[in-house]
C-alpha cells in the first residue's frame, strides 16, 4: 500500500482511547494527512456534563492536541468545559456558531443528534467549511437506500430503528457541498456508525473509495419499529429534485421501510415484551 492510497488505510488505524467506538484512531489518522487551518473542533450532541461519561469524539483533540473547542447538547450544560445547552436545529445552527465565534473553517465537527443530522449538517455547510466532519448514520439501511429523517423538530429517536438518515442520503448531501466520504464505521466491528467526510480540496495524493465499498456498514441495530413511525422517512433523492415533503415521503419504497419494521415475528415479539413490561412482569 502506497502513501498515495492513504485513505484506503484509514480502517487499519481504528483505535479507541475515549470515543464510544474506534473513532479516535480514525480522527488522528485523518489529521495526519490533511492540512488543517484551524485547530478548532465542535461536537454535538454531547450527552454528559463532563469529559468522562460522554465517550466523545473530540476529547483526544482537546486534551492531547490542545485544540480549541465548542460542545453543545439539548440537555447538558457546563461552561467549565465549553459545553452549552442548546436545542440544535437546521434553522439555528449557524447562528449558534456565530454566537460562539466558531471559525469559518474549523478543523473538525462531530454531529450526533440521532434524528435531524442530515438537515443540520446541510445547513451548517452552507456557511462553514470544516476540514473534515463526521455524522452518525442509520446502519439499518442497506447501501442503496436513500432514506432521510424528516427536518421536523417534533420527531425524536425513540430507542428503535427510526434514527437518523441512511449513509447514501448523507453522502448525497455532503457531495453537494464538496465533501468526499472516506470512511464509515461498521458497528459489528468498529463499534460505531459514524461516517467521515473530508473537504475535497484537501484530499491530495490519495483516491476516494467508490461508495459501494461501504456496503458492509449495513448492520441491524436497535429494536424494530412497531408504531408506524417508519412512515416519517423521506426519499432524499426525490426531495432534492422536487423539494416536496409529501412527494418525497410517498416515494419511499416499501422494501426500505421493512429494514426498520423487521419481520412480523420480530414485531410480535417486541409487542409481547412491551406488554409484559407494562404489566410489571420481569423479562
Amino acid at each position: 500500500m502506497t502513501q498515495q492510497n492513504w485513505i484506503s488505510m484509514i480502517s487499519e488505524h481504528e483505535a479507541r482511547h475515549s470515543s464510544q467506538g474506534m473513532q479516535d484512531g480514525v480522527i488522528e489518522f485523518i489529521c495526519q494527512h490533511i492540512e488543517i487551518s484551524n485547530k478548532y473542533c465542535i461536537e454535538f450532541g454531547y450527552d454528559s456534563t463532563n469529559w468522562v461519561d460522554c465517550l466523545p469524539n473530540t476529547k483526544q483533540l482537546v486534551h492531547e492536541q490542545k485544540w480549541d473547542h465548542l460542545l453543545m447538547d439539548g440537555n447538558c450544560h457546563n461552561p467549565d468545559i465549553n459545553l452549552y445547552r442548546h436545542f440544535i436545529t437546521s434553522e439555528n445552527v449557524c447562528e449558534l456558531f456565530q454566537q460562539y465565534d466558531v471559525p469559518i473553517e474549523p478543523g473538525y465537527i462531530s454531529i450526533d443528534l440521532d434524528s435531524t443530522d442530515i438537515w443540520v449538517t446541510d445547513a451548517l455547510l452552507k456557511d462553514y467549511r470544516p476540514s473534515f466532519f463526521s455524522v452518525e448514520f442509520n446502519p439499518n439501511f442497506p447501501i442503496d437506500a436513500v432514506m432521510a429523517f424528516p427536518n421536523d423538530t417534533n420527531e425524536f429517536w425513540c430507542q428503535d430503528r427510526v434514527m437518523g438518515s441512511s449513509l447514501k442520503a448523507l453522502n448525497m448531501m455532503a457531495q453537494n457541498h464538496g465533501y468526499a466520504l472516506v470512511y464509515a464505521g461498521c458497528y459489528s466491528t468498529a463499534k460505531h456508525h459514524d461516517a467521515f467526510f473530508i473537504r475535497e480540496d484537501l484530499i491530495e495524493l490519495s483516491h476516494v473509495p467508490a461508495f459501494e465499498t461501504f456496503s458492509n456498514t449495513h448492520v441491524p441495530l436497535h429494536a424494530v419499529c412497531i408504531n408506524g413511525r417508519e412512515n416519517i422517512y423521506l426519499d432524499y433523492g426525490v426531495w432534492l429534485e422536487h423539494k416536496d415533503l409529501q412527494k418525497s415521503r410517498a416515494a419511499v419504497p416499501k422494501e426500505w421501510k421493512k429494514y426498520i419494521t423487521g419481520s412480523f415475528l420480530q414485531r410480535l415479539r417486541r409487542k409481547q415484551k412491551m406488554l409484559m413490561h407494562k404489566l410489571g412482569f420481569a423479562e
